[in-house]
């Protein structure tokens, strides 16, 4: 009884084994290609959820007993299109909607698909079966599988944004008013910087983000003040543009003319350079302006205009408040008379009989005429140079004496500088009187014609074409004698002023080139006992060097 209860307990046991496999094996046929009951896809926020009262409301989709194809395809269906999903871009105020369509986001329906269909078939057999059970009483969801956004399209969707961002930066600017000036400074603009904002709408996208602020990135502008121009123009307009006729040589005439500060701003204008602003000058105004006080010379000046235009501009340039006109004088006619000659007609204008040659070329001197017209030069001729400003030497030929003058600031009169004893030209040889200057300076001049050395040599005037008398320290003759050593104080020379050693040297390294030099008087007669040149050095040759 027992063998035989055993028996059949294993036979039925058997059957229940036999029928099971059967069964798994039928269902494993049935169901070969479709997915198990139970399996679906979920999808919620940022794919498509609504929600409701904060809660992420979850949407499912069944894809149980359907083929690999027929769950791709309901899928198609049922998830959100991509025209439909996406992020919500914004700068700002501004807001664009940017969809995955756009961007190549989409669903991996396949993928999702093969997922579902794989769900449940890890094991084999009755294990199977038994998971294929589980997947339909509990249910499974497979995850949402995404294709991701094409980074190149995602740019190219920013790139069609970033002209409707971009704000150009404002430049500084500068304006002129009526004898004021007032500045703008630059403000930064901006523009989208593209590659930072494709990496946050890429990662927006993958993580399902609503929205996505777009990087703004700032310009600076060019030129953020108004510098140097508006501080150039604020020292410009701060007091009137002065214009000084300082004209010493003929009856120390001395003017200025204003333009006020209104006038001047009209002469300026902003230009604008790589990265700052400069201050620019109309030059037909200030010309203009020159134009118009040119008439307000007395009859004996002439304001030359291009001249004294040069000199405004640099002023204006430097931010100064005043130039010095350049002022011409007009050439005269003189009407020869009873017991004139060429030499005495020139130096009583303070010319050299050279001078008076070069004026009139058509007119032999040893032969004049009474009534006969000469032209007298503009003394213009003797100043080819800018006046120095601030120094002066005057010589005065009865007193043998020459007098160096400097301007103090703090003093109406003018400070003594130097008060030495000269030598001026013999009788034969005189020193012109009148106002010349500084022409040029050599340190170690040589006269050629007298075979002298003259240290520390100013030329002052041109006695013939290249010959000029100049002021020098006591001559040295070419057997190294001083020439003239015991008449200092006496007329000595063949024209120029003579100094002392160590005077002339003091002199030299005090007097510019320009510097005025005001001859006066007419000198006391040569000494009969005056050394010459032929009584200390006999008309030999110089010893070779």
């Amino acid at each position: 009884m027992g063998k035989r209860f055993l028996g059949l307990l294993a036979a039925i046991v058997v059957a229940l084994v036999l029928a099971v496999g059967i069964a798994a094996l039928l269902y494993e046929s049935r169901t070969r290609d479709q997915i198990y009951p139970g399996v679906s896809v979920c999808y919620g926020a940022g794919r498509g959820l609504e929600q409701s009262d904060g809660l992420v409301q979850s949407t499912c989709i069944d894809l149980g007993k359907m083929t690999v194809d027929e769950a791709a395809a309901t899928l198609a269906l049922a998830l959100p299109a991509p025209e439909s999903q996406g992020v919500e871009l914004h700068a700002g105020e501004r807001f664009w909607d940017l969809t995955w369509a756009e961007v190549g986001q989409r669903y991996d329906y396949e993928g999702m698909a093969e997922a579902a269909y794989a769900a449940g078939r890890d094991a084999k057999g009755l294990a199977q079966l038994l998971d294929s059970l589980r997947l339909r009483s509990e249910g499974y969801a497979v995850s949402v599988q995404i294709i991701p956004a094409d980074p190149d399209k995602v740019s190219q969707a920013l790139a069609r944004l970033a002209g409707a961002l971009y704000i150009p930066p404002a430049e500084a600017k500068l304006q002129l008013g009526a004898g004021n000036v007032s500045a703008t400074p630059g403000e930064a603009g901006q523009h989208l910087n593209i590659e930072a904002s494709t990496a946050r709408v890429l990662q927006a996208l993958a993580e399902g983000q609503p929205t996505v602020a777009l990087v703004l990135d700032p310009i600076d502008p060019t030129r953020a003040d108004a510098e140097p121009a508006y501080s150039h123009a604020q020292a410009l307009l701060a007091q009137p543009f002065t214009l000084i006729a300082d004209d010493p040589l003929t009856g120390d005439y001395y003017a200025e003319f204003a333009a006020p500060p209104e006038q001047v701003a009209t002469w300026l204008y902003p230009q604008p350079e790589a990265e700052r602003i400069e201050l620019a000058v109309y030059v037909e105004s200030v010309r203009a302006w020159l134009e118009g006080t040119a008439p307000h010379l007395d009859e004996a000046r002439i304001l030359d205009v291009a001249a004294t235009l040069t000199r405004t501009l640099d002023a204006l340039n430097a931010g100064e408040h005043q130039a010095q006109a350049q002022i011409r004088h007009p050439s005269s006619t003189y009407i020869v008379q009873p017991g004139d000659n060429f030499f005495d007609i020139a130096y009583s204008y303070g010319f050299t009989q050279w001078n008076l040659e070069q004026a009139n070329p058509d007119v032999d001197p040893g032969v004049l005429y009474i009534g006969q017209p000469l032209t007298i030069p503009s003394i213009d001729i003797l100043f080819p140079h800018p006046l120095v400003p601030g120094k002066r030497i005057e010589i005065d030929l009865p007193g043998q004496q020459l007098r160096a003058y400097e301007a103090n600031s703090s003093s109406p009169t003018d400070t003594l500088t130097f008060d030495f004893i000269i030598s001026s030209g013999m009788s034969k040889t005189p020193t012109i009187a009148g106002q010349f200057q500084v022409l040029f300076k050599e340190p170690d001049a040589f006269a050629r014609r007298w075979n002298l050395d003259m240290p520390y040599f100013m030329g002052i005037y041109e006695e013939g074409e290249g010959f000029h008398n100049g002021i020098h320290e006591l001559p040295i003759t070419a057997w190294d004698r001083r020439l003239s050593a015991g008449v200092l104080g006496w007329p000595a020379s063949y024209g120029c002023i003579i100094l002392d050693v160590g005077d002339a040297e003091a002199l030299y390294n005090w007097a510019p080139v320009g510097t005025l030099v005001r001859i006066e008087g007419v000198a006391p007669g040569t000494p009969t006992w005056q050394e010459t040149l032929e009584d200390i050095a006999p008309p030999v040759d110089p010893p070779e060097e």
